[in-house]
């Protein structure tokens, strides 16, 4: 690999679930930031596209996740338990990094973004089609600070802001670009 991935900047990742989000009507969520190290001389970051199918966010362009469940302890383990589900990564094949702080979703819910590495590849998964449509290996490289723009959409008859991410065939925008602006990816070459 020709580039270094620098984490000191992130947060350990929560040993439990903060008590305070039983006090809001819907469950935290959590999802998996992976970097994949082997698929290219450049670390890559995966991104799903939802299925049409699903009843939320269908079509959409974000990460591995989904809504904390009994068995769940902390957000790690919804984050791997989600990417095992919808991407047919094995818990054990990722190295968890680190986190950052939750964001709210629109429904006013929290999302936890878990950061890990893995030395699988893309031929190594094997997607979900309920839930996932297609993924995306995006270089690291054009998801750094440098690379991000402001962003501004109506969504539901609201403007709202936004970072952009443009990696060519396709964007990051919405949550997903607020995620990868607070793990403000890295790299040392």
């Amino acid at each position: 690999m020709s580039s270094i991935l620098k984490t000191e900047h992130l947060k350990p990742d929560l040993a439990s679930w903060d008590p305070v989000h039983y006090s809001v009507p819907r469950k935290p969520s959590a999802v998996a930031v992976l970097i994949f190290e082997s698929d290219s001389p450049d670390p890559t970051v995966l991104f799903i596209r939802r299925s049409t199918r699903l009843g939320s966010h269908r079509g959409q362009v974000g990460f591995p996740g989904g809504r904390m469940e009994a068995g769940d302890k902390n957000p790690r383990d919804t984050a791997l338990r989600e990417a095992a589900e919808e991407i047919g990564l094995k818990p054990e094949l990722v190295k968890v990094l680190g986190a950052t702080d939750p964001l709210p979703a629109l429904d006013g819910s929290l999302v936890y973004p878990i950061i890990a590495t893995t030395e699988a590849s893309r031929d190594d998964l094997q997607l979900s089609p309920s839930e996932v449509a297609d993924v995306y290996m995006v270089p690291i490289r054009l998801l750094i600070s440098e690379n991000r723009q402001k962003f501004e959409f109506n969504l539901f008859g609201c403007w709202r802001r936004s970072f952009l991410y443009n990696c060519g065939t396709m964007s990051v925008w919405g949550l997903s670009a607020e995620i990868l602006a607070k793990a403000d990816l890295r790299l040392s070459v």
